[in-house]
């Protein structure tokens, strides 16, 4: 850019003293001129990858905002268990607190997240999950919650973690049942009607 704009300053420099060649300073104006075609090229294809960022970062804040709208209305609903009967049907059985399934919710996003920032790996993934599967509990929430009958190709890094989560649920189903069968402790539910006020 700096050479197109001292072209003028540099031809007459160059030819200063002898008679100007307006056929060779037409070649170098013609050269000057693809240069700076080349120039503008370059800085619509600066702008429009600046474009393609901002757009991909903008996108990023919006999900993670409504991201974060989600795990606000899902603690809402742990610390009220008035407000679940605004998402519709019980997402437990009658015989299972719904907590247990929130909280099930809280840790396979737990580790979509971590999964996603890459701070774990494939074989860290599946040791989490192959424990998580080895409760009845857990293995209730995935039945009721998982797409696991209706698989299909990962879409993108995010949804190889579901796939993941489906081959592990149904390796935990194959293997036989649980290691720890479903616990009742009362403690749970005093918990839920004392926040109630029941």
């Amino acid at each position: 850019m700096i050479g197109v704009a001292l072209s003028p300053v540099i031809l007459q420099l160059a030819f200063s003293g002898t008679r100007l060649d307006h056929t060779a300073v037409g070649d170098v104006g013609q050269a000057y001129g693809a240069a700076s075609a080349m120039v503008a090229v370059a800085a619509l294809a600066a702008v429009t990858a600046s474009m393609i960022l901002q757009w991909q970062q903008v996108r990023a804040m919006r999900l993670q905002l409504l991201d974060e709208t989600t795990d606000e209305l899902v603690k809402l609903a742990m610390v009220n268990a008035n407000y679940r009967q605004c998402w519709g049907a019980r997402v437990s059985p009658d015989h299972v607190s719904e907590d247990l399934f929130y909280y099930c919710q809280r840790l396979v996003k737990l580790w979509t997240d971590s999964w996603e920032q890459q701070k774990i790996d494939e074989p860290l993934a599946r040791a989490y999950l192959r424990s998580f599967f080895d409760s009845e509990v857990p293995r209730m929430f995935w039945e009721r919650t998982g797409d696991w009958h209706r698989p299909g190709p990962a879409r993108d890094h995010r949804d190889q973690f579901r796939v993941i989560v489906n081959e592990e649920y149904l390796r935990a189903l194959h293997a036989g049942p649980p290691s720890r069968p479903f616990e009742q402790f009362s403690s749970l539910n005093a918990e839920t009607d004392r926040t109630t006020g029941a």
